[in-house]
């Protein structure tokens, strides 16, 4: 309610960009949340009961989320293909609640990316489970070879495991490529401690090739250059 002898300002209206990104900060924010509530729930020790009404209570919110859809294979109208913004990727997609978020920086070719994980990616106790090892490298790797101009589709991805990586411990992960033949693009990377980084704990080395436009339009809707598996915008920090 308005004070006596004082005018209710008039919001201003939002233009459609900053509708759009008022959205897909709502949109991370709700995928902060549901990441967290993830975390949450594997780690909980709290009794039946208040398992159950908690699973009841979730499975509230599902019809307020289910109202508007997208189907498979449809486009996130959030993500901007032109600006490298893939907000639902299931590595540094901050609209994502599965992805462990990496948040990436690219300095002269050389691409590296920051995270903390923890218990919902453990594999053997206390450590990250190898697959998000790889997961982590292939988006890397992917995201490196797009940066440097040339878009590819995985095709080969090898991993050498020297070490366990630990849970909640800070990680480094660097990807840079190595070779370019035709339309074959070849990137290396390693996952390490943020505290060790000269210290590889995972070795990686991908091969990418660049799909044909065809291909491109069938599995991205885009443009070879413009697929994904690129750095996303907003989460790279360019010199």
């Amino acid at each position: 309610m308005a004070r006596p002898g004082w005018e209710e300002p008039t919001p201003s209206p939002l233009s459609p960009a900053d509708g759009i990104a008022a959205q897909r900060d709502a949109a991370a924010q709700l995928g902060a949340a549901v990441r967290a509530l993830t975390d949450a729930t594997v780690r909980t020790l709290v009794p039946t009961e208040t398992l159950l009404d908690i699973a009841a209570r979730i499975t509230e919110c599902l019809p307020a989320l289910t109202a508007e859809q997208r189907d498979v294979g449809e486009p996130a109208p959030l993500d901007d293909p032109a600006a490298k913004m893939w907000l639902y990727s299931p590595v540094v997609g901050q609209a994502n609640p599965i992805a462990p978020w990496v948040e990436t920086t690219l300095v002269d070719g050389v691409l590296t990316g920051r995270a903390t994980l923890g218990l919902p990616y453990q594999g053997p106790r206390g450590y990250l489970h190898g697959g998000v090892s790889a997961m982590m490298l292939d988006q890397i790797l992917g995201d490196v070879v797009s940066a440097s101009g040339r878009s590819g589709l995985t095709v080969s991805l090898s991993t050498r495991y020297r070490r366990p990586v630990p849970l909640l411990a800070p990680v480094f992960v660097v990807g840079q490529v190595v070779e370019v033949a035709d339309r074959k693009t070849t990137a290396v990377g390693t996952i390490a401690l943020e505290s060790e980084p000269d210290q590889p704990l995972v070795e990686g080395v991908g091969i990418f090739v660049v799909p044909r436009p065809d291909q491109a339009a069938r599995l991205f809707g885009v443009s070879a250059p413009d697929a994904p598996g690129t750095v996303p915008a907003g989460r790279r920090r360019p010199t």
